[in-house]
């Protein structure tokens, strides 16, 4: 690190948002030594990985040192290009999920940046200099990120999947091409690179969850998401079967952008799956139609599954179905090997994950018929790995599907099973709640939507919260991963009515670990 740039980046006015026509010291630091933001970039990641449970858009947004970081990323639409494509080579060289949570979250916050610059402490001078969204994109890309960055709808989501196959079909003329003048036949190697729409595409989570809710969704359901993708798809006349289709499509390009024969495999066993989980699911819709009709809520008993005909296994049938025919789809193999040098030593870890997410499409779209059982099914297998039967036996146990380095800390399975469970629930529900403002036009709605979906998930995050306390129990246990997990079940019972059942962990937190009340 040069001598300059590190009297730049240690002077007190690094420290203080940007407000004027001045270049803002860090960012003039960045220009002398680009190592310099590879090391600010390196130190936010290790962060991220050392504390798995971390809320980072807040984090991005509290921390003063990391929101003058995203402000000086917006002042240069070039250095955030090259920050993208620095955690993209790390993506791609690691694996790990933590780089692309970070990566989405500097995207996200960015964007929010232009959009609202004064909430972030930005002058109107400055903000009325930044330029529009699409100079921080590859220039080629510009509809698509009109695209992702527009309503989260199902018009929209015909809008991407058809760009999507537009790409598709330009690979494919390219590759035959290739093989009429005898050329070796390889798939095009610049699929994933950092200026590809499959890596500005995977940077919007939101649109991967919407397309596991279209996946598993059916006309009938009276859950608050299934009643606005009804109303979507009668206006725009499009059946259910095209429906899932399109999502068994764009889920499969996302998961293998690169292996054409496991993206079709995998498309075809997606598609199967849907179509086995709509067999059952009619019967459901009838049972939760009955039930609206009575105007009484309450989880079906054993009795009421035989005579509704809900079987009790549903979710663990579609689990082990999915486990049986999918994961194999989703092997290192679909990603290439030689992207950013020598990738022999490419980490799937995260694609692994990232494909388990496909799921928890049930339970977006049809939450009243999981029952705590099942979601403890469902839930248990998204976030380990683990297929268990409905009466909680194991069937397969895979290694145990991790984020990252930190549960090199936990001391046992237990507390693996329970961090992985945490980080699960509580990131899923962070796409969530980016997901509900863009759909619910009534702000009650977007909030009776995400607090049913905690109350789901709520049983299983209370079993690994307690299992974590063995944990937190540990003399040399990091004070940051107790503040994080204390700041995170604040924030849920504070946000979900009549579900505040995490108080007494909470003053036990309090009392144990002298945090503020």
């Amino acid at each position: 690190m040069g001598t300059i740039a590190a009297e730049l980046i240690n002077h007190s006015s690094d420290h203080i948002l940007p407000s004027d026509h001045s270049i803002p010291p860090r960012l003039l630091s960045w220009h002398l030594d680009p190592l310099i933001l590879r090391h600010d970039l390196s130190a936010m990641l290790q962060e991220v990985i050392r504390r798995p449970l971390l809320c980072l858009r807040k984090e991005l947004y509290n921390r003063m040192e990391w929101r003058i970081i995203i402000i000086c990323l917006v002042c240069c639409p070039t250095i955030f290009m090259e920050m993208r494509s620095l955690l993209h080579f790390w993506l791609l060289a690691t694996g790990l999920g933590s780089v692309l949570e970070l990566n989405n979250a500097l995207v996200s916050s960015a964007l929010d940046i232009l959009l609202k610059p004064m909430s972030w402490g930005i002058s109107i001078e400055l903000g009325q200099r930044f330029p529009f969204s699409h100079a921080y994109f590859p220039s080629q890309q510009s509809d698509l990120l009109a695209i992702l960055t527009g309503p989260l709808s199902y018009k929209g989501f015909l809008d991407l999947v058809s760009y999507i196959s537009a790409l598709v079909h330009l690979d494919n003329t390219r590759t035959r091409c290739s093989s009429q003048k005898n050329l070796q036949l390889q798939p095009s190697k610049g699929l994933v690179k950092y200026n590809s729409a499959w890596y500005m595409i995977i940077s919007f989570p939101i649109w991967f969850s919407y397309a596991t809710a279209l996946l598993f969704h059916r006309e009938g359901s009276q859950d608050y998401l299934s009643e606005t993708l009804s109303k979507e798809i009668t206006a725009e006349s499009i059946s259910d079967v095209s429906l899932v289709q399109r999502a068994a499509f764009y889920l499969s390009w996302l998961l293998c952008p690169y292996n054409h024969d496991q993206r079709e495999m995998l498309s075809n066993n997606i598609l199967e799956i849907s179509h086995s989980w709509a067999r059952n699911n009619k019967k459901c819709v009838s049972y939760q139609s009955t039930v609206n009709n009575r105007r009484k809520l309450r989880i079906p008993t054993a009795a009421d599954s035989e005579k509704f005909h809900v079987p009790v296994n549903t979710i663990s049938s579609l689990v082990k179905e999915f486990d049986d025919r999918c994961v194999k789809c989703c092997s290192p193999t679909a990603f290439p090997q030689a992207q950013v040098g020598n990738l022999s030593d490419l980490h799937p870890l995260y694609f692994n994950l990232l494909h388990q997410w496909i799921p928890l499409g049930v339970l977006l779209v049809s939450p009243s018929c999981v029952n705590e059982q099942n979601c403890d099914i469902l839930l248990r297998y998204t976030s380990t790995g683990q297929v268990l039967e409905s009466n909680g036996a194991r069937v397969k146990t895979k290694d145990d599907a991790t984020n990252d380095g930190f549960l090199g800390s936990c001391i046992g399975t237990a507390e693996r099973w329970a961090l992985t469970g945490a980080y699960l629930i509580f990131g899923w529900l962070d796409v969530v709640e980016d997901m509900a403002p863009l759909i619910f036009d009534c702000e009650d709605k977007c909030h009776s939507f995400v607090s049913q979906l905690r109350n789901k998930t709520g049983p299983y995050l209370l079993k690994c919260v307690k299992s974590l306390f063995k944990t937190l129990e540990q003399p040399n246990q990091d004070k940051d991963f107790v503040i994080d997990l204390h700041n995170r079940l604040l924030n849920w019972d504070k946000n979900v009515q009549g579900c505040e059942i995490f108080g007494d962990v909470i003053l036990e937190m309090n009392k144990k670990f002298n945090l503020p009340l």
